[in-house]
């Protein structure tokens, strides 16, 4: 009873003083907030934490926004880049990112050191124009899914949420490991496959992992077998292991049998642990993220004819009487398209959440937001969301998808708002390619096929779970050839 009594006690007064006397007690939030993380757990698992954070900053009229102990939001778009900085950025909180158990993989590291030096070696994968050396692959899954497509839509609605997911685990797949998966052709009626299964339960358990990191330490000491019958959502974790694991053997003993770059080329000299834990972060950055922005943009192209009709009308432009497929270097001078890709990413944002980072001790001047000082050693967050949404940076049609705001005479101005890849050393190195995709997909959708939404068509519920993701049954799309 004294324990207990004790512990009570002990809970009561840290409370009081994390409310009221702890160095962030200045800063407006929900006051369960103040005292524990089970209030931002709770935001997370409602499945969009974003509206929530934004209705808070209005509600207290505050560009910065307490939503754990020690940890604020901040919604002032000026201090974006101050964060997120290209030369000295704000480091990431390691408390967050070991949540993905990806450790020391390029995602996740947290010493800028030994980022630095991954980085360092497979910068030269990623620039503008290595792109070009895997066109040939964006081709080639693209035909495959248009060919599938074909096959199906006279029978049934296409799922393309699936389907994108399918096409751009396939790229990344042969752009990591030199080895297609076969994902688009695994069913035979439907874009559905195991891994998007798998992930879909590992993505579900995800702020659960986060919230209690001890239950990560107890699964990894348990056998694998224990594991997928005590969690589920652990067990999807554990297939996808299992799965780059053998995409990491399959290259070790095979090696680079295509004529473009492969990822693993360069990280042979790291440890067997290591690859696995780097093909886990290629797989899992590369395949969803991309997919939910093209998902966003068919959605947002469908539901406005003015903005289908032009898309295709630029396309039919540039390929009359189907003539067959454009070199994308051909696709990007495309303008109207390109403003389209554009608008899907700035819409479309793969990662809408916080990216925490932990105010340093060195910084020249007090780290200061709203008038405010924010001391040293607090974690704080900005999102893609802020960004992309604000009608201080877009103007008052920042919510509304324009791809018209990309061909305006000031529209070069626009490129250092968009944020879906965030900014600074730490930015996300794939994002050439995530936009050769997005290029080459919608190119080959809307010159093929015509799409519509069915008439009893419901916009599928998304869910932050880090990436974006979207419910069943997914974007359901009616396909017809093209007259």
């Amino acid at each position: 009873m004294v324990l207990i009594v004790g512990i009570g006690t002990l809970y009561a007064v840290r409370s009081i003083y994390r409310r009221h006397f702890h160095p962030l007690s200045q800063f407006p939030g929900a006051p369960e907030a103040a005292s524990s993380t089970k209030w931002l757990y709770k935001t997370n698992r409602q499945g969009f934490p974003q509206h929530e954070f934004e209705r808070l900053h209005k509600k207290y009229q505050s560009k910065v926004l307490r939503i754990a102990p020690n940890e604020l939001h901040i919604s002032d778009v000026h201090q974006y880049k101050v964060i997120y900085s290209q030369s000295k950025p704000f480091p990431k909180n390691p408390r967050f990112y070991d949540g993905f158990s990806l450790n020391h993989s390029l995602f996740a590291e947290t010493d800028p050191a030994l980022h630095k030096e991954r980085r360092k070696t497979l910068n030269p994968l990623f620039p503008r124009s290595g792109v070009f050396k895997l066109e040939g692959v964006f081709h080639t899954k693209a035909a495959i899914m248009m060919k599938k497509i074909d096959r199906l839509r006279e029978k049934d609605l296409i799922n393309l949420y699936d389907a994108f997911r399918c096409f751009t685990l396939e790229v990344v797949m042969e752009f990591a490991f030199a080895r297609s998966a076969h994902m688009l052709e695994e069913e035979e009626s439907t874009f559905d496959s195991w891994f998007l299964r798998a992930f879909d339960s590992l993505a579900s358990g995800l702020w659960t992992t986060h919230e209690w990191p001890a239950l990560r330490k107890i699964g990894s000491h348990l056998p694998k077998s224990i594991v997928k019958i005590l969690n589920k959502n652990v067990a999807g974790f554990l297939d996808v292991i299992d799965f780059a694991e053998d995409c990491v053997n399959h290259y070790e003993k095979h090696g680079n049998t295509t004529s473009h770059p492969v990822v693993f080329e360069h990280l042979m000299a790291v440890s067997h642990p290591q690859k696995v834990t780097e093909a886990l972060d290629i797989m899992i950055a590369g395949a969803d993220t991309t997919s939910s922005t093209l998902t966003a943009g068919v959605l947002h192209i469908l539901s406005d004819e003015k903005v289908q009709n032009k898309l295709i009308q630029a396309l039919q432009a540039v390929l009359p009487n189907d003539q067959g497929n454009l070199p994308l270097l051909e696709l990007e001078k495309i303008d109207y398209l390109t403003a389209c890709v554009k608008e899907s990413l700035r819409i479309g944002m793969p990662v809408p959440g916080r990216l925490p980072r932990i105010v340093p001790d060195d910084l020249a001047h007090p780290f200061t937001v709203d008038g405010k000082v924010i001391p040293p050693g607090t974690v704080v967050s900005m999102s893609a969301y802020t960004m992309n949404y604000s009608e201080e940076l877009w103007g008052p049609d920042a919510r509304i998808f324009n791809p018209d705001r990309w061909l305006q005479p000031e529209s070069k101005n626009l490129d250092q708002y968009l944020s879906t890849f965030s900014k600074g050393a730490r930015m996300c190195i794939g994002q050439n390619i995530a936009v050769g995709e997005v290029t080459t997909m919608l190119a080959y959708l809307f010159r093929n096929f015509k799409l519509s939404l069915p008439p009893d068509f419901e916009r599928p519920k998304q869910k932050d779970l880090f990436t974006m993701e979207y419910g069943k049954p997914g974007l359901l799309v009616k396909f017809e050839a093209v007259n």
